[in-house]
């Protein structure tokens, strides 16, 4: 897995409006560090400004799935696709503004990818 693309997408749905709140067991990255992953155990005291100011979160493919729940949207076809040029997946999801197909290298990308594309056409945050 690719974390640097997928902590680029992880960025794109908090820019998009994505808003986390923070939970024991979420995956994180630091801020600037795609590398640095974790999973948070210990908030240590801080307080949930503060931990979305010090890391990223990225999202798990359950976490994504439930997104789309909050939203109305119904994640119709996740899963592998193979055709003779190429071995991706896809995800298909329906919602009030339509059909979003997505293709990516992983499942969670994909499904990361579609979230986006929703939350750009809708224009609206959900936690």
């Amino acid at each position: 897995m690719n974390y640097n693309e997928f902590y680029r997408i992880a960025n794109n749905l908090e820019d998009a409006g994505l808003i986390w709140v923070p939970e024991i067991g979420d995956e994180v990255s630091r801020r600037g560090k795609p590398e640095a992953i974790s999973i948070l155990v210990d908030p240590e005291g801080m307080s949930p400004d503060k931990l979305r100011s010090a890391y990223l979160w990225l999202p798990s493919v359950e976490q994504l799935v439930e997104q789309f729940e909050a939203r109305q949207a119904i994640l119709f076809h996740a899963g592998l696709e193979l055709t003779e040029q190429q071995l991706a997946y896809k995800a298909i999801i329906q919602s009030q503004i339509g059909i979003i197909e997505v293709i990516a290298k992983s499942l969670r990308d994909a499904l990361a990818l579609s979230l986006l594309d929703l939350l750009l056409a809708k224009g609206d945050a959900v936690h």
